[in-house]
C-alpha cells in the first residue's frame, strides 16, 4: 500500500482518535458513576430538561455545603441534590436530552456522548496546525496528540460536561480566524463564524472566550475592513441574545448568565480570602501554582487523587523542555525570517487565546479557591502547538525521529493513560 495515497488525515489523525475513543470509553465505563468534578450536577441538568421541558433555576436549594466533593469511597451521595448547575447556558444539555431519553438516564452512555463530542477538538487542532505548516503535518499530529492523551484531559472529557462542547466550539473559533488570516475573508467564512461564537455563547461562560478570538481574529486578517471585524460577533451576539434575555429577566438586573445568582447560592465554597488568611500570600500562591500544576497534568476525581511525585517532576521536566525548545524556536524564526506573515498572525492569534485562557483562570481564583488546570484547557491546543514546534526544532537533525516523533508521543502516553487508569485511579477508588 502506497501510503503517500492515504493522506495525513488517514494516516496521522485517524490513528490518535480511534486510540483516544477506545481509551476513553475505557475512562467512561470503568470510572464510578459521579467521580468527575461536577458531574452529577451536569446529570441533573439533562435530567430535568428532558423530563420538564424547561430550563432549570438556580436556587439556594441546589446547593448544599458537604454534598461535594465526593471523594472516591463515597457510595451513598443523594446526588438529586446536586443542582447547582442550573444556571449554565442550556445547549449542551439540550443535544443530550435525546441520549437520555433513549438510554433511559444512562450515565455511561451520556459519558460516550460528551467523549465522541471531545474528538471535535482533536480534529480541529489537528486541522489548524497543519493549515499553518502543510509540509509538516506530524507537527499537527502530535498537537493533535497532545490534546488527546493529557490524562487529565482525558478523564475530564470521559466524564459527563459541558466542558466538551465548550472546547470544540473554541476549537472551531480557532480554525476558522486561522482560515481567515490564511486565507482572506469571505462571506461564507463570516458566517461560519458567527454560528460557531453564537452556539459557543449557548453552550458555557468559558466559551465566551470565543468572542473577543473572533474579533482579534477578524482584525488580523483584514484591520482595513472594520464593518466585517464588528459584523460576525453582532450576528453571533443575536444568537446568545435570548438567553440573555431570558436570565435577566430570571434572575435580575444585569446578570445575563445567572453567574451573580449562582454565586450567591453557593454559599460555603472555599475563598482564596479564606486560603490567604490560613496560609499568607506566598503560601497561597505556592498551592495555587502546585495544585494548577498537578491537576493540569492528572488529579483524579473530585481533586482527591494525586500521582506520586516521579509523575509530577516528569511532567514538569518535560514541560519546562518543551517551553526552552519552543522559545528557541520562536527566536530562530524570528531571526531567520523563515515563516510567512501568516503564519505569525496566527501563531500571535494563539497566544492570545491562551492569554486569556490564564486570565480568566486568574479573575476566576480572586474569589474561589479554584486551583483546577482543566480551567485552562481552553489553551490546550496553542499549548500544543508550542510544544509540538519547540520538540520538531529540538530533533530537527535528526529526520526518521522528527517524522515519526507524534507517534512516539501517542504510544508512550496512550499507555501512561491506561496505567493511571488501571493502576493508580481504579484501585484507589476501590474498583
Amino acid at each position: 500500500m502506497n501510503l503517500r495515497r492515504i493522506g495525513p488525515l488517514g494516516l496521522h489523525l485517524l490513528p490518535i482518535l480511534f486510540l483516544y475513543l477506545v481509551i476513553g470509553t475505557l475512562f467512561a465505563t470503568r470510572i464510578p458513576a459521579w467521580q468527575t468534578p461536577d458531574e452529577p450536577a451536569h446529570y441533573n441538568y439533562v435530567k430535568q430538561l428532558a423530563q420538564t421541558g424547561a430550563l432549570p433555576v438556580i436556587e439556594p436549594s441546589d446547593w448544599t455545603p458537604g454534598l461535594v466533593p465526593i471523594g472516591p469511597d463515597n457510595r451513598n451521595v443523594a446526588v438529586e441534590r446536586i443542582t447547582y448547575e442550573d444556571h449554565q447556558p442550556a445547549l449542551f444539555y439540550a443535544l443530550a436530552v435525546p441520549v437520555f431519553r433513549v438510554f433511559n438516564g444512562d450515565l455511561v452512555a451520556l459519558r460516550l456522548f460528551a467523549l465522541v463530542i471531545s474528538t471535535v477538538t482533536i480534529v480541529f487542532a489537528f486541522l489548524i496546525v497543519w493549515a499553518l505548516f502543510p509540509e509538516q503535518p506530524g507537527v499537527a499530529a502530535f498537537a493533535a496528540a497532545f490534546v488527546a492523551f493529557v490524562p487529565q484531559h482525558v478523564h475530564m472529557m470521559a466524564g459527563f460536561n459541558n466542558d466538551a462542547l465548550s472546547e470544540a466550539l473554541l476549537a472551531m473559533t480557532l480554525f476558522v480566524c486561522v482560515r481567515l488570516i490564511v486565507q482572506g475573508i469571505s462571506t461564507r467564512k463570516l458566517i461560519v463564524l458567527a454560528v460557531v461564537v453564537g452556539l459557543a455563547l449557548l453552550t458555557k461562560a468559558q466559551a465566551y472566550l470565543a468572542l473577543p478570538l473572533a474579533v482579534v481574529g477578524l482584525w488580523m486578517a483584514h484591520p482595513k475592513k472594520t464593518w466585517r471585524v464588528l459584523a460576525a460577533p453582532a450576528l453571533a451576539c443575536l444568537i446568545g441574545a435570548p438567553l440573555w434575555l431570558r436570565n435577566m429577566a430570571t434572575y435580575g438586573g444585569l446578570d445575563f448568565l445567572g453567574l451573580q445568582k449562582h454565586n450567591a447560592v453557593v454559599v460555603g465554597q472555599p475563598t482564596t480570602a479564606m486560603l490567604i488568611e490560613k496560609l499568607g500570600f506566598g503560601g497561597a500562591m505556592f498551592k495555587l501554582l502546585r495544585t494548577t500544576f498537578q491537576s493540569f497534568w492528572g488529579q483524579f476525581g473530585w481533586m482527591s487523587i494525586t500521582l506520586s511525585d516521579r509523575f509530577y517532576v516528569g511532567f514538569l521536566a518535560f514541560t519546562l523542555a518543551s517551553t526552552i525548545f519552543f522559545g528557541l524556536w520562536w527566536v530562530r524564526a524570528q531571526s531567520a525570517k523563515t515563516h510567512t506573515p501568516e503564519q505569525n498572525k496566527a501563531l500571535t492569534l494563539m497566544a492570545f487565546l491562551a492569554a486569556m485562557a490564564v486570565l480568566a483562570f486568574a479573575w476566576y481564583n480572586l474569589q474561589f479557591e479554584q486551583h483546577q488546570g482543566r480551567y485552562l484547557y481552553p489553551a490546550l491546543i496553542p499549548i500544543a502547538t508550542a510544544f509540538s514546534l519547540g520538540w520538531h526544532f529540538a530533533l530537527r537533525r535528526f529526520a526518521q525521529l522528527s517524522h515519526w516523533l507524534w507517534l512516539g508521543f501517542v504510544l508512550v502516553f496512550a499507555a501512561l493513560d491506561v496505567y493511571l487508569l488501571l493502576r493508580v485511579i481504579l484501585p484507589q477508588m476501590k474498583v
